[in-house]
């Protein structure tokens, strides 16, 4: 039993490794590409520079906002996002191979229509190209 279950591991590493799970793909390697949010043609190129996301819209679908570079705490980023009025602390989490989940945590003034709109909201990317 013990033998099936390293097989099974090994298995398991190697099926990861090709989709970018296992140690041998590098951290920048897992945030870099470019980005989309499920279900839409919002698309975000996300590439690491100096250990900072830098992240630049491809399809912004008319939104305009300015983002602070993106700080990398192993399979967690964060950034600040400014967009009417609005400041937020966006943090996004990698999942899955080539998704990331977005949410934010941080959002001011509260009272004002985009974060009620956002709050307890998750939007997921999913990577379409390196």
């Amino acid at each position: 039993m013990r033998g099936f279950k390293n097989v099974y591991r090994s298995l398991l590493c190697t099926m990861a490794a090709t989709i970018g799970l296992c140690a041998s793909v590098s951290a920048d390697e897992r945030w870099e590409g470019v980005w989309q949010a499920q279900g839409t043609l919002f698309t975000l190129r996300v590439a690491m520079r100096d250990e900072f996301l830098q992240i630049e819209p491809v399809e912004t679908l008319g939104f305009i906002w300015r983002n602070s570079p993106g700080r990398v705490q192993g399979e967690n980023a964060s950034f600040n996002v400014e967009y009417q009025g609005v400041l937020a602390t966006i943090m996004v989490q990698l999942s899955e191979a080539g998704t990331a989940v977005a949410r934010p945590t941080r959002c001011q003034p509260d009272y004002h229509f985009v974060c009620a709109l956002v709050q307890n909201q998750q939007a997921i990317f999913t990577k379409i190209e390196n």
